[in-house]
């Protein structure tokens, strides 16, 4: 069976067991669904009359702020504060959703601190936005104004286990982590967990008893993203070694057969360490200060969006990297390629 079959029988399996349910149940979803599926259309069709790149996911780094101080945060690359102006925001979703793109990564720094951020994106039910946070400000009410949003889906960053998520992010952070979900779980909204794999929590991660359930954390959506050392602090012996991740990788395939979320494990599943030299044509990542990069790993600042149109720094982004000119195609220049290489990664 090839790889991509496999997958489209995973995808099937899933979309049966975890996400239709939950849709017939939840009449707002019913709407998301439609709308995702004529979004879908629109932008192929958008892409073959104008033959333009137009990206699969904007990932955004709305600022650089964060009520916490992870260890391994990649937005500490960051000397100082920066926050991406309303207006230049509000600017990129109008302009995005012109061109077809209609799906959101947003991400920080913490975004929930983002001012108006909610009555922001409410402005924009016909795109799908995925807010990367670290939960501690979903609270009751948050979680009560997010059920009347069903186009924002919530993933909340942890690392395991009470022990390793208060270690790597803050006493407490666990506990109001664990409100967070309790506070989705409550309002019958579809949220998902990310966790950052490194050398100290594979081992734990893998008798953690969230993950015995169908549901792990309660949610229909996970990400197990592998540390990769960038930022201001790279620390090399936090990655994976080679027998490490094999053994991760085959826990986690058996995870994926025995729960009803849909997760991923990256660099394996997808082409996200391969972002470099698909930038513009499937997806793109915006600074806060309005760089548009390959990706978001690799600082760039030669197009800003605050300065030419955003359909012009896309167009002009794809080109660069068909012509290998950018700095992000430059293997030997590039965190993931190198992890990558390193570890002798296959799909």
């Amino acid at each position: 069976m090839s790889l991509s079959t496999s997958n489209n029988e995973y995808i099937r399996r899933i979309f049966r067991k975890a996400f239709l349910p939950w849709i017939i149940t939840s009449p707002g979803y019913l709407f998301v669904l439609w709308n995702f599926y004529k979004k879908i259309k629109k932008k192929y069709k958008l892409k073959g009359d104008s033959g333009c790149p137009i990206p699969h996911i904007i990932v955004i780094s709305l600022l650089s702020d964060c009520n916490l101080v992870c260890d391994h945060c990649y937005s500490r690359v960051y000397g100082e504060k920066k926050k991406l102006p309303e207006n230049i925001l509000r600017n990129i979703l109008v302009q995005a959703e012109s061109l077809g793109s209609f799906v959101f990564m947003l991400t920080g720094g913490e975004p929930m601190l983002y001012p108006n951020l909610l009555e922001i994106l409410s402005c924009h039910k016909d795109s799908f936005f995925i807010l990367i946070t670290n939960g501690t400000m979903i609270s009751g009410s948050v979680a009560k104004k997010l059920s009347g949003l069903p186009h924002i889906i919530p993933v909340v960053s942890l690392e395991g286990d009470l022990k390793e998520t208060d270690k790597r992010r803050g006493a407490g952070v666990y506990h109001n982590v664990m409100n967070a979900f309790a506070n989705l779980k409550n309002n019958r909204i579809l949220y998902g967990f990310s966790i950052t794999v490194t050398s100290e929590n594979v081992e734990l991660l893998q008798v953690e008893d969230a993950f015995l359930g169908k549901y792990p954390y309660g949610s229909r959506l996970g990400f197990f993203i592998e540390y990769i050392p960038a930022g201001r602090l790279p620390d090399s012996g936090l990655t994976l070694s080679t027998a490490q991740r094999t053994l991760f990788r085959q826990w986690f395939l058996n995870l994926k057969e025995r729960t009803n979320a849909y997760v991923l494990h990256f660099p394996n599943d997808g082409r996200l360490m391969d972002c470099s030299g698909k930038a513009g044509s499937e997806f793109i990542h915006i600074t806060p200060e309005g760089y548009v990069e390959s990706c978001i790993l690799l600082p760039s600042h030669k197009y800003n969006v605050s300065e030419m149109p955003l359909e012009v720094c896309i167009q002009r982004l794809y080109n660069d990297n068909v012509e290998g000119g950018h700095l992000c195609e430059t293997t030997e220049n590039h965190p993931c390629m190198n992890y990558r290489e390193r570890l002798k990664i296959t799909v």
